[in-house]
């Protein structure tokens, strides 16, 4: 009941104070309040711009002592998102706290957009890009964020 009464609380904070280019509600409030969806805008000014992706969010039973698992469903091509869109986020594993809002998770996933994190690394590909050659990845980013995750107009 705890987990559930938090849940709520902090979906009404976001939804007075929602965390820039990010958005994350219940995917059906009603009947479980432990699954959400969301979405990420690209920041401005990285090769990210322009797009919208899309993520999940599950709360385990043991929510705020334990992370939620956050995934995202729209490809990205960045060295700390896998091709399966699990996110490599120190947040999300060893420095959680149960202080952490959904909002500051979301604003941590948008930052590591605009800085990607190059000690660890789960794409490998994107990540040997990232280190040897910064334009290429940055276009093959742009490319992804156009052919998947381009917001419709």
């Amino acid at each position: 009941m705890a987990l559930l009464k938090r849940l709520l609380i902090q979906y009404s904070q976001l939804q007075k104070d929602p965390a820039p280019l990010c958005f994350a509600k219940p995917k059906d409030q009603d009947n479980d309040i432990t699954h959400w969806t969301g979405y990420i805008d690209g920041p401005p000014q990285t090769p990210y711009a322009g797009g919208r992706f899309y993520l999940v969010i599950d709360f385990p039973p043991d929510y705020p002592f334990k992370p939620p698992q956050v995934q995202f469903t729209t490809p990205i091509y960045h060295p700390n998102i896998s091709k399966k869109g699990e996110i490599c986020l120190d947040i999300l594993h060893s420095q959680w706290s149960p202080a952490f809002s959904i909002r500051a998770l979301l604003l941590s996933i948008c930052s590591l957009l605009t800085d990607p994190n190059l000690d660890h690394g789960l794409n490998r590909e994107a990540l040997k890009c990232c280190e040897t050659d910064r334009k290429q990845f940055e276009e093959t980013a742009s490319q992804w964020t156009q052919k998947y995750a381009a917001k419709q107009v």
